[in-house]
This record gives C-alpha cells, structure tokens and sequence, in this order.
C-alpha cells in the first residue's frame, strides 16, 4: 500500500480535526504510511507530539512556498502517492502541488460542512474532477450540495466515525465546578459560539423549559466570537443564573456523561458527530432539522428533530425527556445500537482505506 499525506492546518479543535486522528489511529495496524502536515503550534500538532502521531508542521509562508513542492517531491520519490485533504487550506496546498508542480499525487477531498460551494473559478477548478480524484462527503446532504455545483465530481459518502471505547467519566466534574445542584437535570449543548450553532433558540428553549421545570440547569460547552452576546441575551431573558458558560473544555467527550440531555439547536450541520458521541454514551438528543442530523435521528425512535428556530417544539421535547424516564432507556438504547452498527470509528477507517486501494490500482 502507498502511503497516503493528511493535510488539515486549522489552529483550533473541532469535529474534522477529531476525525483526522481517528482516521490516523484506525489506520495505525494497516500496511499504509501515513504523515500529517499541519500548522505549528495548533491543536493538531500538539496533540501529534503527545500521542506518537507521524507529522510535519510549519507556519507561516512556509505552508504555501514549500509544502506543495514537498508534495510533488514526495510523490515522485514514490514514497507518497495520495494525499488527503482534510480542511479547506489544505486543499489549496495539494491542488498547488498538482496545478503548480504537475504532480501526479491522487488527491481526495474530505466535505463535511453543508455551506454551499463558491461559485469562483479557482473552487470550481480546485473540485473539479481534473484535480480532485475523490470527494468524500460526510453525509448525503452534504454529498447533494457538492453535486449541485460540481455535477461530474467524483463523490461518495462516508460519514465520520465515532469510537466506543471511550473511557467514560473525567476529573473534571461539571457540578462541583460550577456549583450545580445534584438535584437538577443538566441539559447540555456543546458547540463553538458561532452563529450557525443558534444559541440564541437554546436560550429561548431554556425560558420555557424553566417555566414549567424548576431542576433543571443548562451549561453551554464552547467558545467563539458570539460569546458576549450570547451571555447578554441570557441576561435578556431573565435566565442568566440557570446558564453556565464553561468555555472551551478539552477532551469534552469524556463529560458526556454528566448531561443528562443533549439540545442541539445548530442550524447546519454536515453530519454531527457531537450527536453520535451522546448516542455511545446514552444519552438523549433533541435536534433541528439542520441537514446532517436527520441522517443520524429517525425520529421518535434514535431522538427528537424540531425545525430550526422552533424553540416551541425544542422545550416541549426536552420537557418529554425530563417527564418519561421509559422514553429515555428507549431512545438511547435505539441510538446506541444505531452507531454502533452505522458509525463504528474502526469501520468507516475501512471504508476511507478502501478509497485509498481504489486509487492505488488506478495509479
């Protein structure tokens, strides 16, 4: 097997960059050499270095100068023949090695967001099938966004993975932290604040939730450019002293298990791994209807969809969860199956290995 260059220089942590190092890790027992090139000092380099991950980081100008020549040189050493795109920045590199250097590297971009294509020639180009071998799109909506501006790309869905062999519970202890009662129900939301999260329907949720629940408390994981208004609005609506605002917290996935509700009010979505996280770890999701999420959610079976926006149907979902305990088991019993048997991390590495063989023989 060739081996195979991921690229993803975002600086922070989010949903892709947690998909990149499981891919990385799942593929560790493969007969695949594989490296990483991302920003120095991100997310991403810090937890290579922690974890015995293959990389190379640079910053600066060095990204855009070298690496698509380190790309080419690579590929004509044999020594990489495939390179994985896993953000944006990333592809722009790769299609400068192919564009720039003429290299002949295989390339694959990874699509997991729903925003719609630009519709400028250098994106147009960058996708098309000329310079992009395969675009592995996380969902089918995102699969028909992709379609809908590049009609011959070369697509296929395969969603992200989610692991089950998480160790469950943490030394960081949400109510004795931010002093919350042991007798209150946590609904939850973990996200970046940004605008397409939509906070502002949790917040709105939240009111009608506390008119009728009194032991309840919400806590908000995340930060981003929305926090000072978010926190504002809450003060708005007369909740704030029933919010926490943790900021961000690393590894969130290991205090799943100290919310008892996931409401998840994001307006678009590629897929949404934070719901497949709550799923292993059975616990409950309301979500919007963002795209994404109705691949994951059948409805009334594996969670609860609401339109985006509707903080009526949100608060009136929640509030079933927090009154039937019976529906509860149910759900997260359904939904737990439902990953286990769709979204296994270990699985869709195969399936994303598979990709890669295809484009080996056609080398």
């Amino acid at each position: 097997m060739v081996g195979v260059i991921h690229i993803n220089l975002a600086k922070g942590w989010r949903g892709g960059e947690r998909q990149v190092v499981l891919l990385m890790e799942n593929l560790m027992n493969e007969t695949i050499d594989q490296i990483l090139i991302c920003s120095k000092n991100s997310a991403l380099h810090n937890f290579c270095k922690n974890n015995h991950l293959p990389y190379k980081s640079f910053k600066g100008l060095g990204l855009f100068l070298f690496v698509p020549f380190l790309i080419s040189l690579w590929s004509l050493q044999n020594k990489y023949k495939i390179v994985h795109c896993h953000e944006s920045k990333g592809h722009t590199l790769a299609f400068m090695a192919r564009f720039v250097f003429r290299s002949s590297i295989k390339t694959i971009i990874h699509r997991r967001v729903l925003f719609p294509l630009k519709q400028k020639k250098f994106t147009l180009l960058k996708y098309s099938p000329k310079y992009a071998d395969t675009i592995i799109c996380i969902s089918q909506a995102v699969e028909n966004v992709v379609k809908k501006t590049i009609p011959d790309s070369n697509t296929i869905v395969i969603p992200s993975g989610v692991p089950f062999d998480l160790v469950k519970g943490s030394n960081f202890n949400l109510r004795e932290i931010y002093d919350i009662p042991f007798d209150k129900k946590i609904v939850g939301y973990i996200a970046a604040l940004s605008f397409e999260k939509d906070h502002y329907t949790f917040l709105d949720s939240a009111k009608l939730i506390l008119r009728q629940f009194k032991n309840v408390h919400f806590v908000i994981i995340g930060e981003g450019v929305l926090y000072s208004d978010i926190l504002n609005y809450s003060v708005q609506l007369g909740i704030r002293e029933h919010i926490t605002f943790t900021g961000f917290i690393d590894n969130a996935n290991l205090i799943i298990d100290q919310i008892d509700i996931l409401l998840f009010t994001s307006k678009s979505e590629g897929l949404g791994s934070t719901i497949l996280d709550f799923f292993v770890h059975k616990r409950p999701v309301v979500s919007a209807r963002n795209g994404g999420a109705e691949e994951l959610i059948i409805e009334d079976e594996t969670g609860f969809l609401c339109d985006i926006g509707d903080s009526s149907c949100f608060s009136s979902r929640v509030m079933e969860l927090l009154r039937d305990e019976d529906k509860v088991k149910e759900i997260t019993h359904n939904a737990f199956l439902y990953a286990q048997k769709n979204y296994a991390a270990e699985a869709i590495a195969q399936r994303v290995l598979t990709v890669y063989n295809r484009l080996e023989v056609s080398l």
